[in-house]
C-alpha cells in the first residue's frame, strides 16, 4: 500500500480504531426523536396537571420545542461518541486533537457564555405560558441554549483541529491523496455535522417567529436579528473553511508525490546518452505515473459531500437575509 505518514497499527488495534470511528446516525436519530417524545409529554403532563394543555401544545408548536430537544439530544450523542477524535487519530498523530480549547476556562466558559446569554435574551422574549407550564418553558430554554454552547464548543474545535493538519505529516494515498479513507471519514464527519448544526438552527430561527411574545416588538426583532448574525458567520465558517484546509492537504501531498517522480525523471535524463533499455523503460513509465498523478482530483469527489455542503451554506445566507429583511415585517 503506497501510504506516508504514520505507520499502520496492528490488526486488532485497527478492527478497535474502526470501531470507534463509526457513526451511528439511525440510532441517535432515533434517540433524539424519543428524547422529544417524553420531553413533550412531560410538558404535556405539567399543563394538564395546571390546566392550558390546550396553549401548551399551541406555544410548543410554535416554538419547534420537540425539533429543537430531539436535534440537541442527536448532537450530543455524536460529541459524546468522539468519533472525530478518532478519525483525526487515524489520521496522524493524536496529540493533533488537544488544543487550547481543552482548557477548562474554555470548555466551561463558551457552552456557559452561550447558555446564559441565549437563556436570558429568550426568556426575556416572554413565553405565552403562565405558572409551572411558564417554568417547563424556562428549562426547556436553557437546556436547548446550554447544548447550543457545546455545539458551538465542538464546531469550533474541529475548525481548529483541521486547521492543525496542515503542520504535520498526514497518512494518505501517496498516488491519489484524495482517495485516502481516512481522509474522507474526517470530511465526512464535518459536513455531516455542521449540516445537523444548520437544521438545529433553522428550526431554532423558526421557533423566534412566534407571533405569541409577550416582549416589545422592538426587542423581539433585536432578537432575531441578532442570532442569526452571531450563528450564520460560525456555521458558515465550519461549513467552508475545513473544506478549504483539506484542499490544501491534498494537493500539498500531491506535489510532494510528484516532485519526487520529476527528480527521478531528471536523474534519468541528466545521463540519457547512456541509459539501458531497462532505464529507458523506467523513465517512460515515471512519465505514464507522473500524468496519472496530475490527473486524480485535487478534492474528495462526492455528491453527498457537495450536498451537505452547499445546501446549508446557502441557507445560512438565505437566513441572515431574510433576519435582516424582517426588521421592517411586523410579528
Amino acid at each position: 500500500m503506497f501510504f506516508n505518514g504514520p505507520q499502520e497499527k496492528a490488526s486488532g488495534a485497527e478492527r478497535s480504531g474502526t470501531e470507534s470511528q463509526s457513526t451511528h446516525h439511525p440510532l441517535w436519530c432515533v434517540t433524539g426523536i424519543a428524547a422529544g417524545l417524553i420531553w413533550t409529554a412531560l410538558g404535556c403532563g405539567v399543563a394538564a396537571l395546571y390546566g392550558g394543555l390546550r396553549g401548551f401544545l399551541e406555544e410548543w408548536y410554535l416554538l419547534q420545542g420537540f425539533f429543537l430537544v430531539a436535534i440537541g439530544t442527536w448532537l450530543l450523542l455524536i460529541m459524546k461518541s468522539r468519533c472525530f477524535q478518532a478519525r483525526v487519530e487515524a489520521l496522524t498523530d493524536p496529540s493533533v486533537t488537544t488544543s487550547a480549547l481543552s482548557r477548562p476556562v474554555l470548555r466551561i466558559g463558551v457552552p456557559g457564555l452561550i447558555g446564559v446569554v441565549g437563556t436570558g435574551s429568550l426568556v426575556a422574549l416572554g413565553f405565552n405560558a403562565q405558572g409551572a407550564v411558564l417554568y417547563f418553558m424556562w428549562m426547556t430554554c436553557a437546556a436547548v441554549c446550554l447544548t447550543a454552547g457545546e455545539v458551538t464548543l465542538h464546531a469550533i474545535r474541529v475548525v481548529a483541529t483541521v486547521s492543525k493538519l496542515q503542520k504535520v505529516d498526514i497518512k494518505v494515498f501517496r498516488y491519489a491523496p484524495a482517495r485516502t479513507p481516512e481522509l474522507r471519514s474526517v470530511v465526512n464527519y464535518f459536513s455531516s455535522f455542521t449540516l445537523l448544526v444548520t437544521v438545529g438552527y433553522a428550526f431554532a430561527l423558526l421557533g423566534t417567529l412566534d407571533p405569541l411574545w409577550k416582549a416589545p416588538k422592538e426587542y423581539v426583532e433585536a432578537v432575531r436579528l441578532f442570532w442569526p448574525f452571531v450563528y450564520v458567520p460560525i456555521c458558515s465558517i465550519a461549513l467552508v473553511y475545513p473544506h478549504i484546509v483539506i484542499h490544501r492537504i491534498i494537493q500539498r501531498e500531491k506535489e510532494r508525490t510528484l516532485l519526487s517522480c520529476e527528480r527521478d525523471i531528471d536523474d534519468m535524463l541528466l545521463k540519457y546518452a547512456t541509459l539501458k533499455s531497462e532505464e529507458i523503460n523506467r523513465t517512460n513509465s515515471l512519465a505514464e505515473l507522473f500524468d496519472r498523478i496530475s490527473a486524480t482530483p485535487d478534492y474528495i469527489i462526492d455528491v453527498g459531500v457537495a450536498a451537505r455542503t452547499f445546501l446549508p451554506l446557502a441557507f445560512n445566507l438565505a437566513s441572515l437575509l431574510f433576519s435582516a429583511a424582517g426588521r421592517h415585517i411586523r410579528p
